[in-house]
């Protein structure tokens, strides 16, 4: 048996109830019962009807947002003022007329010709069809309209992405935006400063897959216009494991006719390598390291701590440690 089919019996059954054959003295007792209940709910549903006509027939005031759309600009112009979203209109008249604006508020359209507008007075024309209805405030009252030419500018996007990965996970590579850049247009003064566009703000906790996903721009405002209004997000995120190399110390910076030599004369460099570059790396240096003359000279302790350089640019290798952290060094005389 369907639902419909089911609740349909079991009203059927509700008002039937007893009366084949002679009903006996307990389905009389529930039949006037269910009778009492039907008469209360259907009194308290007419009490609300006439409670809402007789307090709607009322004065009152409220005040409303009303949208604000500006018409006829032509394509090579652009608006050059700040304009509100919304135009606060306050009302006066009968609940009944005012219901219907309250819930769905009037468009107020101005035009790109015009550059002074007295908004009170186009929101008395818009609100006219309503005979009863006064408009007794708008704020603002008076809105300017400036426009100047409209030119079109590339900029890069900047994502604001905050990208929490898993231990032991990380990025393969930096992340990557499809369309990096994006077409911007507007007044020739909006767009001057306008050096990159941001996304809007992103969180993505304990990631440990690669990411494709569609980022929303901040939205345009100011008669600004955008080619696009989100961009692909790619993140390639592999599993690291450890490794280590073994590369010798060298000398940067030094005088011709000096010579170092450092103790021990290499250092051990661990590391973290994603799994599936782990064998590209194995059998190269993706490190080096060295110290500067200068510092050499400088230091008057004997033992100095060398700089590590990742020279595998390509990959994303992260330095984990290195051993030891300090050397000794003896300058080398020569005749």
């Amino acid at each position: 048996m369907n639902l419909i089919s089911f609740i349909s019996d079991r009203i059927r059954n509700f008002f039937t109830r007893g009366e084949a054959g002679k009903p006996n003295e307990t389905d009389g007792s529930e039949f006037v019962g269910r009778e009492k209940i039907i008469v209360f709910i259907a009194s308290i549903f007419l009490a609300l009807c006439l409670w809402f006509i007789i307090n709607l027939s009322r004065d009152f005031n409220v005040t409303i947002n009303v949208p604000i759309q500006v018409v006829n600009i032509p394509e090579d112009v652009a608006l050059s003022t700040e304009l509100p979203d919304y135009v606060s209109v306050n009302l006066s008249g009968e609940g009944w007329q005012l219901i219907p604006l309250y819930g769905n508020p009037p468009r107020v359209s101005l035009s790109a010709d015009s550059r002074q507008i007295n908004l009170f007075e186009q929101m008395r024309n818009q609100v006219s069809a309503f005979s009863d209805l006064n408009v007794i405030q708008v704020d603002p009252i008076i809105i300017e309209i400036e426009t100047e030419e409209r030119i079109t500018k590339r900029v890069p996007v900047q994502p604001r992405v905050s990208l929490n990965i898993s231990s032991q996970f990380g990025l393969v590579d930096r992340p990557a935006l499809t369309p990096d850049s994006i077409t911007i247009s507007g007044a020739r003064s909006k767009l001057a400063d306008i050096d990159e566009w941001l996304t809007v703000e992103v969180e993505m906790n304990d990631v440990n897959r690669s990411i494709e996903r569609l980022i929303g721009l901040n939205p345009a405002t100011g008669g600004i216009r955008l080619e696009a209004t989100s961009v692909l997000y790619e993140a390639n995120i592999s599993e690291f494991t450890e490794s280590e190399v073994r590369i010798p110390i060298r000398t940067r910076n030094m005088p011709s006719g000096k010579a170092v030599t450092f103790n021990p004369s290499s250092i051990i460099v661990r590391y973290d390598v994603p799994i599936n570059r782990y064998s590209e790396v194995q059998g190269s240096r993706p490190f080096q390291a060295y110290v500067n003359y200068d510092d050499i000279e400088a230091d008057n302790t004997g033992f100095i701590t060398p700089i590590i350089e990742q020279t595998m640019t390509d990959i994303n290798i992260r330095l984990r440690s290195y051993h030891p952290t300090s050397i000794s060094y003896f300058n080398i005389i020569t005749d």
